[in-house]
């Protein structure tokens, strides 16, 4: 009872540390829609809570001490995650939080071996076991679902996404302007995208490298097969429009798959709800009357 009341603990401050390092709403427009006084408006640093302003400044610094130190290879790929998931945070600030997650999992623990010394040493491993790991990884796993929920977004929107870019650039607009479509026409993170490519244009970038630049950033693998495509097609001198339709194809016929694809797992995953709720009513019915009566049959006979 008392380790599920730690764990319990443990992620209501894991969970508060996230909240600490959320990516803070644009207080400027905040304060123009609700009409917030102008002395309010010069003391923006006494808002929010004690954490917030006590706890959040000091994070990256314990973040960017961290990145100096821990091996440079998983530093770079941390560093690619925050990228696909459109840097919801900071790298000092993401290291920051890791280690203070893992700082209040190591100070419970300590607490609970201190308030139990009639604990084994295997319980004691067992509490090590149960909250070390989760304290480590609770911040890494934050980050990995918010990459797989973007990419998944993407991966979806990114066929309509392709119709409507065709039929734009095929109906005689320009790639940007057939782009600035798309971008105005639709919403989530592949709008975000193509609006991110639209920018990098504009501040003067070549064409083929903004593409590129945009699709590696999102680490969609369909994403990254397009920009090389419309890429290589202009290299070539194919009409773009007739790049983007192959493309557009094939995107489509690959969300069919996918969808045949998980409709022949539905099969398999709904064993699992079989099991669990109909196989105990169904021993409960049929198996166990059997075997009371076979022992009732096998008692006459010794009687």
């Amino acid at each position: 009872m008392l380790l599920l009341i730690a764990l319990l603990t443990f992620l209501a401050v894991a969970l508060g540390a996230f909240e600490l390092m959320r990516p803070k709403p644009n207080v400027v427009r905040r304060r123009i829609q609700s009409g917030r006084s102008d002395a309010a408006a010069h003391h923006p640093r006494t808002e929010g809570s004690a954490g917030r302003r006590l706890i959040a400044p000091n994070l990256p610094k314990v973040g960017r001490l961290l990145a100096r130190l821990l091996p440079q290879n998983w530093i770079r790929g941390i560093n690619r995650m925050l990228i696909a998931a459109d840097e919801p945070w900071s790298l000092a600030g993401f290291l920051g939080v890791w280690a203070l997650s893992t700082g209040i999992g190591a100070a419970l623990l300590f607490y609970i071996v201190s308030s139990m010394p009639e604990a084994t040493g295997l319980q004691t491993f067992v509490m090590v076991i149960a909250i070390m790991p989760l304290a480590a990884l609770l911040p890494y796993a934050r980050l990995r679902n918010k990459v797989k929920k973007r990419q998944k977004a993407i991966t979806r929107a990114l066929p309509d996404a392709m119709d409507l870019l065709t039929t734009s650039v095929e109906a005689g607009l320009g790639v940007d302007a057939a782009f600035a479509m798309v971008t105005e026409k639709t919403e989530g993170p592949l709008s975000e995208a193509f609006a991110l490519y639209l920018r990098q244009v504009g501040l003067g970038r070549a064409r083929q490298d903004a593409l590129l630049y945009v699709a590696e950033r999102s680490g969609v693998p369909d994403l990254i097969g397009i920009a090389h495509a419309v890429n290589q097609g202009d290299e070539l001198g194919t009409p773009l429009g007739d790049v983007m339709r192959r493309q557009a194809e094939e995107l489509r016929l690959a969300r069919r798959q996918r969808a045949q694809v998980a409709a022949q797992r539905a099969p398999v995953l709904m064993t699992i709800p079989l099991a669990l709720c109909f196989l105990p009513a169904m021993v409960a019915v049929v198996i166990v009357p059997s075997i009371m009566n076979l022992i009732n049959f096998v008692g006459d006979l010794g009687g």
